[in-house]
């Protein structure tokens, strides 16, 4: 780079002016507020904004045409509050989950057939679940994907259900839906859902819905562990899954009243 001379790629640039766009105006937007803003051509604001939406860092309103930022933004850079703070954000409170567990912790939102974790922080045990942030997995077979649908009608869930078998080539991804419905309607009576041998052989999960955020998608909490210790610890997994969600519900409601 040429001293004084400041070289940026055009379309890294643009994902930040979007952010920074939102973080200003605090406003739901549609492509064309977007593209006139910040003087983007909007084919290529459409774009970008609906790839933001397939990754999960922006929600879209199919009523009103607009996007907004998830909860994925904010982690971003939610450690640097951590660091230069002092605990007390979802973050560290994920940690503090993940440390006395010792098992892999998740936030996952649906995005149609899959469930993506818009944050992972692996177990601290040497047989830890191994997720990254931005894993997809498959909504009917997930622990998150049973939560998240179980908001949904039995109608939808089982419209779901054969969509997501009818594209999924892999067949051992394949659910019967009348199967899945009941252990939805399951889970949902308990509080908690599971997945066995999922997303992969010796592993499963425990999963429970995060408090409801105004304005974002709903999201799930995750605890990932090997088959083993899963079927040893259960019932402190689980102790552990809802107080933490509990937590989650204290810190909404004093943030809520702020």
């Amino acid at each position: 780079m040429k001293e004084g001379v400041l070289v940026t790629v055009k379309s890294a640039q643009r994902v930040l002016e979007v952010l920074e766009y939102f973080a200003a105006t605090r406003d739901p937007a549609t492509v064309a507020e977007v593209s006139r803003q910040l003087a983007f051509p909007q084919s290529s604001t459409s774009m970008l904004l609906s790839s933001l939406e397939t990754l999960g860092y922006l929600t879209y309103d199919a009523d009103d045409r607009t996007f907004r930022p998830t909860v994925r933004v904010m982690l971003l850079g939610s450690w640097i509050q951590d660091e230069l703070f002092g605990e007390g954000s979802l973050v560290s409170a994920l940690d503090a989950l993940r440390r006395s567990t010792g098992q892999t912790v998740m936030v996952g939102l649906r995005q149609g057939i899959h469930v993506r974790s818009i944050i992972a922080l692996r177990g601290t045990r040497a047989d830890a679940l191994p997720v990254r942030t931005g894993t997809l997995a498959a909504v009917c077979l997930s622990s998150m994907g049973k939560v998240l649908l179980s908001r949904e009608s039995d109608a939808m869930i089982l419209r779901i259900a054969r969509h997501a078998n009818a594209v999924d080539p892999v067949s051992r991804n394949r659910v019967h839906p009348q199967s899945l419905l009941e252990q939805i309607r399951v889970s949902e009576a308990r509080g908690w859902a599971e997945s066995h041998e999922f997303p992969s052989p010796g592993h499963c999960s425990i999963a429970a819905a995060l408090p409801v955020i105004p304005r974002q998608p709903l999201l799930a909490l995750c605890i990932g562990s090997s088959t083993a210790i899963m079927h040893r610890e259960r019932q402190a997994l689980v102790t552990a899954l809802t107080h933490a969600c509990e937590n989650f519900a204290q810190m909404t409601q004093r943030a809520a009243s702020e």
